[in-house]
């Protein structure tokens, strides 16, 4: 706990990281509000198909103009902006609600818009991390980062579901609209940056006037001194999202781990439609059983990513990454015999434990090969990149419960994470340069 601990104590790291905590606990709130104002209405899974999916297929489009802008203007303020714009298209429902105008079109219109800007933080958040923590901190960042997330996940959908049972779904979204007030006041809170500055402690920042080498791959990234991060060119922040497309493309580690990532979001986006239905016809429950089962799946997150961030990893990260995806979706797989409830959390739990440590790894990979002037358009591409999945993922699961039988739902969300996770054990990509090295030792 020591290494949280230290992180912790960084001023400006710790606003963002709480803020965003914060944050994704509404987050994490709101989803189930808006699911269940839709089944209130007289939906069904294919209606919640397509609102998960206008919750998620804008990020296509903003996600690619949110990488360019985080690059060009101050990150910390453009990530303000997203969440004073986002906080108040989620309170514009319960005020609606309370005026008795609301309609089932502005739930889609609201999720469109989450949707829109949800990328500039996704993207932002680890945009400023490299800037706030040196090297050998970077797993441990990662690891709470992805631990915001698993809180947000666990916490919020069943604190959702007891909030509906007692109160209602719009208020539900009251407290998701204070969540982004309070990361918007952090936020400004931090001191200014800017990612001509190197902000690493001085003992890592390059002498001046050292020679660099060729742009960062698996090959330049293995031949670097032990302990030492891979030197790349810094290019200006312009030039569009060319270079950011070029340089993710010459990476075959980030092109594996990315592909990886986008069978593991089809199978997020197919369980978003198959757990509330699951919840009601197989498990008999209400929306505090759709909450717990949604927050089983974190809490075994939860508790994967804080082992991770507390240990220094002595294990290749590339194959790690590759046999927590494929012990997931075997995990998953334990599903189609449609367990009782019990059963059906622990082996959610158990696929949250799998699943859990994949985005630190995989971020901590990505910090050290991408330049610091393509951060926000790399990490923005990837990122929208593998999100555009998930409601894909979302309509095909309406497509497949259409029927009544969970099966085929359940049997795609274990396929989309177990076959890229067993391609990933014999990959070449995820075995030399950075994807083979264990954390960096600290220096």
């Amino acid at each position: 706990m020591q290494r949280y601990l230290d992180l912790l104590r960084r001023r400006d790291y710790a606003l963002l990281w709480g803020g965003a905590t914060v944050s994704e606990l509404g987050d994490g709130m709101s989803f189930v509000a808006l699911v269940w104002l839709i089944l209130e209405r007289g939906g069904d899974a294919g209606t919640v198909g397509w609102l998960s999916a206008a919750y998620t297929a804008p990020v296509v489009v903003g996600g690619l103009a949110a990488g360019i802008i985080l690059d060009r203007f101050d990150r910390r303020r453009v990530l303000a902006v997203d969440n004073l714009v986002r906080g108040a298209a989620i309170a514009s429902i319960p005020i609606t609600s309370a005026l008795g105008v609301l309609s089932t079109a502005q739930l889609f219109v609201v999720a469109a818009v989450y949707g829109l800007l949800y990328m500039t933080s996704v993207a932002g958040i680890p945009s400023l991390i490299p800037d706030l923590v040196s090297q050998d901190e970077l797993t441990t960042a990662n690891a709470m980062e992805s631990i915001s997330y698993g809180l947000g996940g666990l916490v919020g959908p069943a604190l959702a579901g007891v909030v509906i049972a007692i109160f209602s779904a719009p208020v539900v979204l009251v407290i998701d609209a204070a969540s982004y007030a309070v990361f918007v006041v952090c936020l400004l809170a931090m001191g200014p940056l800017s990612f001509a500055v190197d902000h690493r402690p001085a003992a890592e920042r390059r002498p001046a006037g050292a020679a660099t080498v060729a742009p960062a791959t698996e090959s330049s990234a293995a031949d670097a001194p032990a302990g030492e991060p891979p030197a790349a060119p810094r290019p200006r922040a312009g030039g569009g999202l060319g270079p950011a497309t070029r340089f993710i493309l010459g990476a075959p580690a980030i092109v594996a781990i990315t592909v990886i990532y986008m069978g593991l979001n089809l199978s997020t986006g197919v369980f978003t439609v198959l757990a509330p239905v699951y919840s009601r016809d197989v498990l008999g429950g209400d929306a505090t059983t759709y909450g717990a089962i949604l927050s089983a799946f974190e809490a075994g997150g939860l508790v994967g990513l804080i082992v991770v961030g507390a240990i220094r990893w002595r294990w290749p990260l590339g194959r790690s990454i590759a046999v927590a995806t494929f012990s997931a979706g075997l995990a998953l797989g334990l599903l189609l015999v449609r367990p009782s409830f019990l059963p059906t959390l622990l082996i959610l739990a158990a696929a949250g434990l799998f699943a859990s440590s994949l985005t630190a790894w995989a971020q901590t990979i990505r910090m050290r090969l991408i330049p610091p002037e393509l951060r926000g358009r790399v990490f923005a591409l990837l990122r929208t990149t593998m999100q555009s999945t998930r409601p894909l993922g979302a309509i095909l699961g309406g497509v497949l419960l259409a029927g009544g039988d969970p099966i085929p739902a359940i049997a795609a969300t274990a396929g989309f994470v177990v076959i890229p996770g067993a391609i990933g054990l014999w990959l070449p990509a995820l075995g030399r340069g950075p994807t083979a090295e264990p954390e960096r030792a600290a220096a």
